[in-house]
């Protein structure tokens, strides 16, 4: 099978990199291609921390020699690069003149290294950060040419810009779940807790009421305060979990909607059949919607539109209720905004939240696919 060119290649990868989302299947998957698209017969990549330990964590044709005992020259001991890297001295692709680890396996299982003596290696990095190593070897090849130490360079820095992308979109999904668990304990304290100390001072002063009438009153009160507490607290523990979501957005919002008492009315175009982590988000965000919808617009109806295509999600979420002063709005945002906001940014999408005084509120998100 004929090689790919360099440019193509370096496409390929740019590619399936842009698409992959998981940290370890993105570098054992661009390895794989760099190896196989290229005149390079084998690969490793080591992480490396702040303390300077390394790991293997992506490994494409290594000879027996090298895999012998689960990797066991690989993963033990120091050499040449990684000490190197650690001191920053290693900034560019450069040729292995030695390598410790491909001696001890060569001195152990002589006939089993394929041909590899020597290697190649180049940095991780994005920007001044940097992640590990990316190395490379060739049967019988003790220098690899410029060509190829470019070659290196060009896919280490793609790599690594990736690792970068992965981590930031970690750091974000992360940032938004801890503002989600923040959100819920507040929502417990603002509401569920209140509930509970109003029916403790209620039932405490029940006790001391000889008046029949002004008793039933009080244990009427305790009654609808718990069903209250109760509610709002089923509330909260379908937002911690979405039930319904198993049989689709449309059932789930619709499941929703009729827990809280607002009848939605849907428009949709096309299928809407969206990937689990967006599919999610984005039911999180109506779910906020139709919470404010329900807790400060006076309306019980709201007009939901959904459409979906090959490259874009859309959705519109309407009430003619309350509404409130959108020019102020950047401010002073509530909590559940911030939180429809931040998991829009997470998708790499766009909201606009449009709303005026006694004329209502309209939510607009789109998330590219």
């Amino acid at each position: 099978m004929e090689k790919p060119t360099r440019t193509s290649l370096l496409k390929e990868i740019a590619e399936f990199l842009n698409e992959e989302t998981e940290m370890y299947s993105m570098m054992h998957g661009a390895l794989k291609k760099l190896v196989n698209g290229s005149n390079f017969h084998t690969g490793w990549i080591f992480f490396i921390d702040e303390d300077g330990k390394h790991e293997l964590v992506a490994e494409e044709a290594l000879p027996p020699a090298l895999t012998h005992n689960n990797c066991q020259y690989m993963t033990e001991g120091t050499c040449w690069c990684v000490t190197a890297y650690q001191n920053k001295k290693l900034t560019k692709a450069s040729n292995i003149i030695t390598c410790s680890r491909i001696v001890k396996s060569t001195k152990e299982h002589h006939d089993k290294t394929d041909g590899i003596t020597h290697h190649a290696t180049v940095p991780l990095r994005s920007g001044n950060e940097q992640f590990g190593l990316l190395n490379i070897a060739t049967p019988h090849t003790k220098r690899y040419s410029e060509e190829d130490l470019e070659l290196l360079e060009s896919v280490a820095f793609q790599i690594g810009s990736a690792i970068k992308r992965i981590i930031l979109t970690d750091q974000e999904k992360e940032a938004a779940r801890i503002s989600e668990r923040n959100r819920l304990a507040r929502d417990l304290h603002d509401s569920v807790n209140q509930m509970l100390f109003s029916l403790k001072i209620t039932a405490h002063a029940a006790k001391g009421l000889n008046d029949q009438q002004a008793a039933k009153e009080a244990f009427q009160t305790i009654e609808d305060t718990s069903q209250s507490a109760v509610n709002e607290m089923r509330a909260l523990i379908w937002q911690l979990k979405p039930i319904g979501l198993e049989q689709g957005l449309i059932a789930a919002i619709k499941q929703y909607s009729q827990f809280i008492h607002i009848e939605p009315e849907f428009e949709v175009e096309g299928l809407i059949d969206l990937p689990n982590t967006i599919e999610e988000n984005v039911y999180r965000i109506i779910q906020e919607s139709l919470n404010n919808i329900n807790k400060h617009s006076g309306q019980n109806r709201a007009k939901i539109y959904l459409e979906q295509n090959k490259i874009e999600f859309k959705s519109r979420i309407i009430d003619e209720g309350k509404g409130f002063e959108s020019n102020k709005l950047e401010n002073n945002l509530s909590h559940g905004l911030k939180n429809m906001k931040q998991r829009v940014q997470v998708m790499k999408g766009h909201i606009v939240i449009n709303s005026e005084l006694n004329k209502g509120t309209e939510i607009n998100i789109s998330i590219p696919l």
